[in-house]
């Protein structure tokens, strides 16, 4: 089941398409990554989904509902942490929880010492956030999104920031949440790597537009290694191809590529069967296909920026 979608959604400011017809589904009990560069429109989308920011067009369903009334409804039960998390740096992790948890009407010591305790952190410690390290901020966020016990976090790059031992418990925490608590989870983050050790679904977003939507079957797919031969002439290498492989096993690609899944032949033996064909072999090299790679690929590859 779907729990949440987009249908279509654009959003301009100004001259500026920060969202181009985007429609996502995110399934219910399953963790969801938006992977984009910084400016791809993912806080947009987010704050879109929360009802934080109304579109210029195109709809958002969260649980089956569509009308105003009933999106207000199911979007209480939505815990999120958009741009920096909402702390009072001068009270202590608990004094934050109750004074959000008063203000809401959620308010019940029991249970949130208990949500203390699920994201790490001691309800009897009197240490001001202020003194907290980033990882602990994160996991104090995250705990303070779950006091309406919600169904859905959307979580705008939780791990930004933090370094690999705060990564890893705040990953370790979203786990625990979506496979035990059943909470479904809409997280963004600019590291590739990280992401894809955590999440089951991904959309990727480039320039404003969803580029691809796929399950992690599908992304591990794409980071199969691979031969990449770049040919003379295409025409004839792909009889060559098709006489040599299934057609599983490679996919043309643009400027005159051949990726080649099969690698029983290793390069020196396809590049002697190109060459017994009279296809000219421009280049041939082995890609490992790693996660990061195959994103930055999806994304239309490095920016100017990033090259440097």
């Amino acid at each position: 089941m779907n729990i949440i979608e987009t249908s279509h959604l654009t959003k301009s400011f100004g001259k500026h398409k920060v969202l181009d017809d985007v429609s996502i589904c995110v399934r219910e009990g399953e963790i969801y990554g938006l992977v984009g560069r910084n400016g791809a429109g993912k806080t947009t989308l987010m704050r879109i989904i929360l009802g934080l920011c109304a579109p210029d067009s195109g709809e958002v369903k969260i649980n089956g509902a569509v009308s105003t009334e009933a999106l207000a409804y199911e979007r209480k039960k939505i815990g999120s942490i958009i741009d920096s998390p909402s702390l009072m740096a001068n009270l202590s992790g608990y004094d934050n929880m109750a004074a959000v948890a008063l203000a809401e009407g959620y308010y019940d010591p029991t249970k949130l010492k208990n949500l203390m305790h699920m994201v790490g952190l001691n309800s009897e410690d009197k240490l001001k956030v202020k003194h907290y390290s980033l990882g602990m901020k994160q996991r104090l966020a995250i705990a303070v999104a779950l006091i309406g016990e919600p169904r859905i976090l959307i979580l705008d790059e939780p791990v930004n920031g933090l370094d690999p031992a705060g990564i890893f418990e705040v990953r370790e925490l979203l786990q625990r949440l979506c496979h035990e608590e059943n909470v479904t989870i809409l997280i963004s983050s600019h590291l590739l790597a990280e992401l894809g050790k955590l999440a089951n679904s991904y959309g990727v977003i480039e320039g404003g537009k969803l580029v691809k939507e796929m399950r992690g079957s599908d992304l591990d797919e794409l980071c199969r290694p691979y031969i990449k031969v770049v040919v003379g002439d295409l025409k004839v290498a792909l009889n060559v191809v098709v006489e040599n492989y299934h057609a599983h096993d490679f996919e043309i690609l643009p400027y005159n590529t051949l990726a080649l899944y099969d690698l029983s032949k290793d390069i020196p033996e396809v590049a002697t069967m190109f060459a017994k064909a009279n296809v000219p072999v421009i280049n041939i090299y082995k890609c490992e296909g790693d996660l990061e790679s195959t994103f930055i690929s999806l994304m239309g590859g490095l920016s100017h920026d990033e090259n440097k």
